[in-house]
């Protein structure tokens, strides 16, 4: 969000002057006057101070960060602690600097009068909108504690399902890259001195050796066209899928991929149903959650179902109903959101199905680095056999040649 400077006065008439980080002027000037003061002048600040560089943030917030925090300010609500004060501790135990600066102005607003939820709408690229309405639906009911509480363990298990699955990605990235590594050590720096010492020799060379020479002067030549031609395909492929239809074909064709797309299902399915149980059991209505729901789902074709759901329910209709019409929701969903409903337990029933979907997600990841990593290499075996071959098979000829030349000139004498 942009900086401002303004000057303002208090009752007594005193200026005073400060900065100020908000979503425009109107927000800085709402901030102001909450805290009593009469605004004189604001102004956006261009550029930042040298003694700012050391504020600056690069990655974000960690949700390890984000994870402690709701933790341990769900730990001193519940202990009767004033928010103000659980606030003002946390803001001095926080290392990050953007995390920092960000919780101090929800500190701010929180003792002009603001509630938490619309301090925290000052911080949105901070806290989404499902934290955001979650504890606005925490205030409201006098559950924020719980509520916090329940955030930290959503955000935790989010966490964990991210470190899985980096962790399942690593050594087959490593294999990849170890590939790439030898691939252009080899084109760029064994073929060359192997080519001019067969030329040396003269003679034909094997059709493999033809090709992998080719290939190791098209990378030496003509790597400026390669790097251009990778480049333009990475950002076509990446501002086609910014556009609507793009995204959604692109989620479409995510799904069909052996192994990834099960993974992505899995993961989407376990997300829909652990976050609406979420927004459910905080007590708000069934249309909101499923609006915020929706909006959580990274993939457009899960989206789709939920907002269409969404429609279906503000019609009168069941849930289920449009879950089960749906080609991406399995039919266990669909039936237990049945279930769900029949018995008035629906956020209970949601939140058993998306521990059975994480846990699924669980081993589908497991089994994931488990396929790949052989797959890789076995690529490697075959990448490093096609160079071996294109280098050695001239030298077994040779050999022979040599060898008959060696018999001749014996018979000879």
């Amino acid at each position: 969000m942009p900086n401002f400077k303004y000057s303002a006065r208090d009752n007594n008439g005193k200026e005073i002057e400060g900065k100020l980080e908000a979503r425009d002027i109107q927000a800085v000037a709402e901030i102001l006057q909450d805290r009593g003061l009469i605004v004189v002048n604001i102004k956006e600040k261009k550029s930042f101070d040298l003694e700012e560089i050391s504020q600056i943030n690069i990655g974000g917030v960690p949700m390890k960060d984000k994870v402690v925090f709701m933790r341990q300010l769900s730990t001193m609500v519940n202990a009767g602690l004033p928010l103000t004060r659980g606030l003002q501790i946390m803001e001095q135990q926080i290392t990050n600097p953007l995390f920092k600066k960000t919780i101090s102005q929800v500190k701010v607003s929180v003792e002009a009068g603001k509630s938490l939820a619309d301090s925290f709408r000052n911080a949105e690229e901070i806290f989404d909108d499902i934290t955001i309405n979650l504890i606005e639906a925490g205030e409201s009911s006098g559950n924020l504690g719980e509520i916090l509480n329940k955030l930290a363990t959503e955000l935790e298990n989010k966490n964990k399902l991210q470190g899985k699955i980096k962790g399942a990605l690593t050594y087959p990235l490593i294999l990849l890259i170890i590939i790439t590594a030898v691939v252009v050590l080899m084109m760029l720096v064994l073929v060359p001195a192997m080519t001019d010492i067969y030329s040396e020799f003269g003679g034909e060379l094997p059709a493999i050796t033809k090709i992998m020479v080719s290939l190791s002067n098209f990378f030496i030549n003509y790597w400026w066209v390669l790097l251009i031609a990778i480049l333009s395909i990475v950002i076509g492929i990446k501002v086609w899928i910014d556009t609507p239809k793009g995204k959604r074909s692109s989620d479409k064709i995510i799904l069909k991929i052996p192994i990834v797309g099960g993974i992505i299902s899995k993961m989407q399915i376990a997300q829909f149903t652990r976050i609406l149980a979420l927004l459910l059991g905080s007590g708000l209505s069934i249309s909101r959650a499923l609006e915020l729901t929706a909006m959580s789902l990274s993939n457009i074709m899960f989206r789709e179902v939920i907002l269409e759901a969404k429609n279906e329910v503000e019609k009168g209709n069941s849930l289920a109903l449009p879950i089960a019409r749906s080609d991406y929701y399995p039919l266990l969903v669909s039936s237990m959101i049945a279930v769900g409903e029949e018995t008035g337990e629906l956020d209970n029933v949601l939140d058993k199905v998306s521990q059975y979907y994480n846990e699924e997600v669980d081993q589908a990841t497991e089994n994931m680095s488990t396929i790949l990593e052989p797959v890789f290499l076995v690529v490697m075996g075959l990448v490093i056999a096609f160079i071996s071959l294109g280098v050695y098979t001239p030298m077994f000829q040779l050999s022979e040649v040599m060898g008959m030349v060696i018999d001749i000139v014996t018979l000879i004498v």
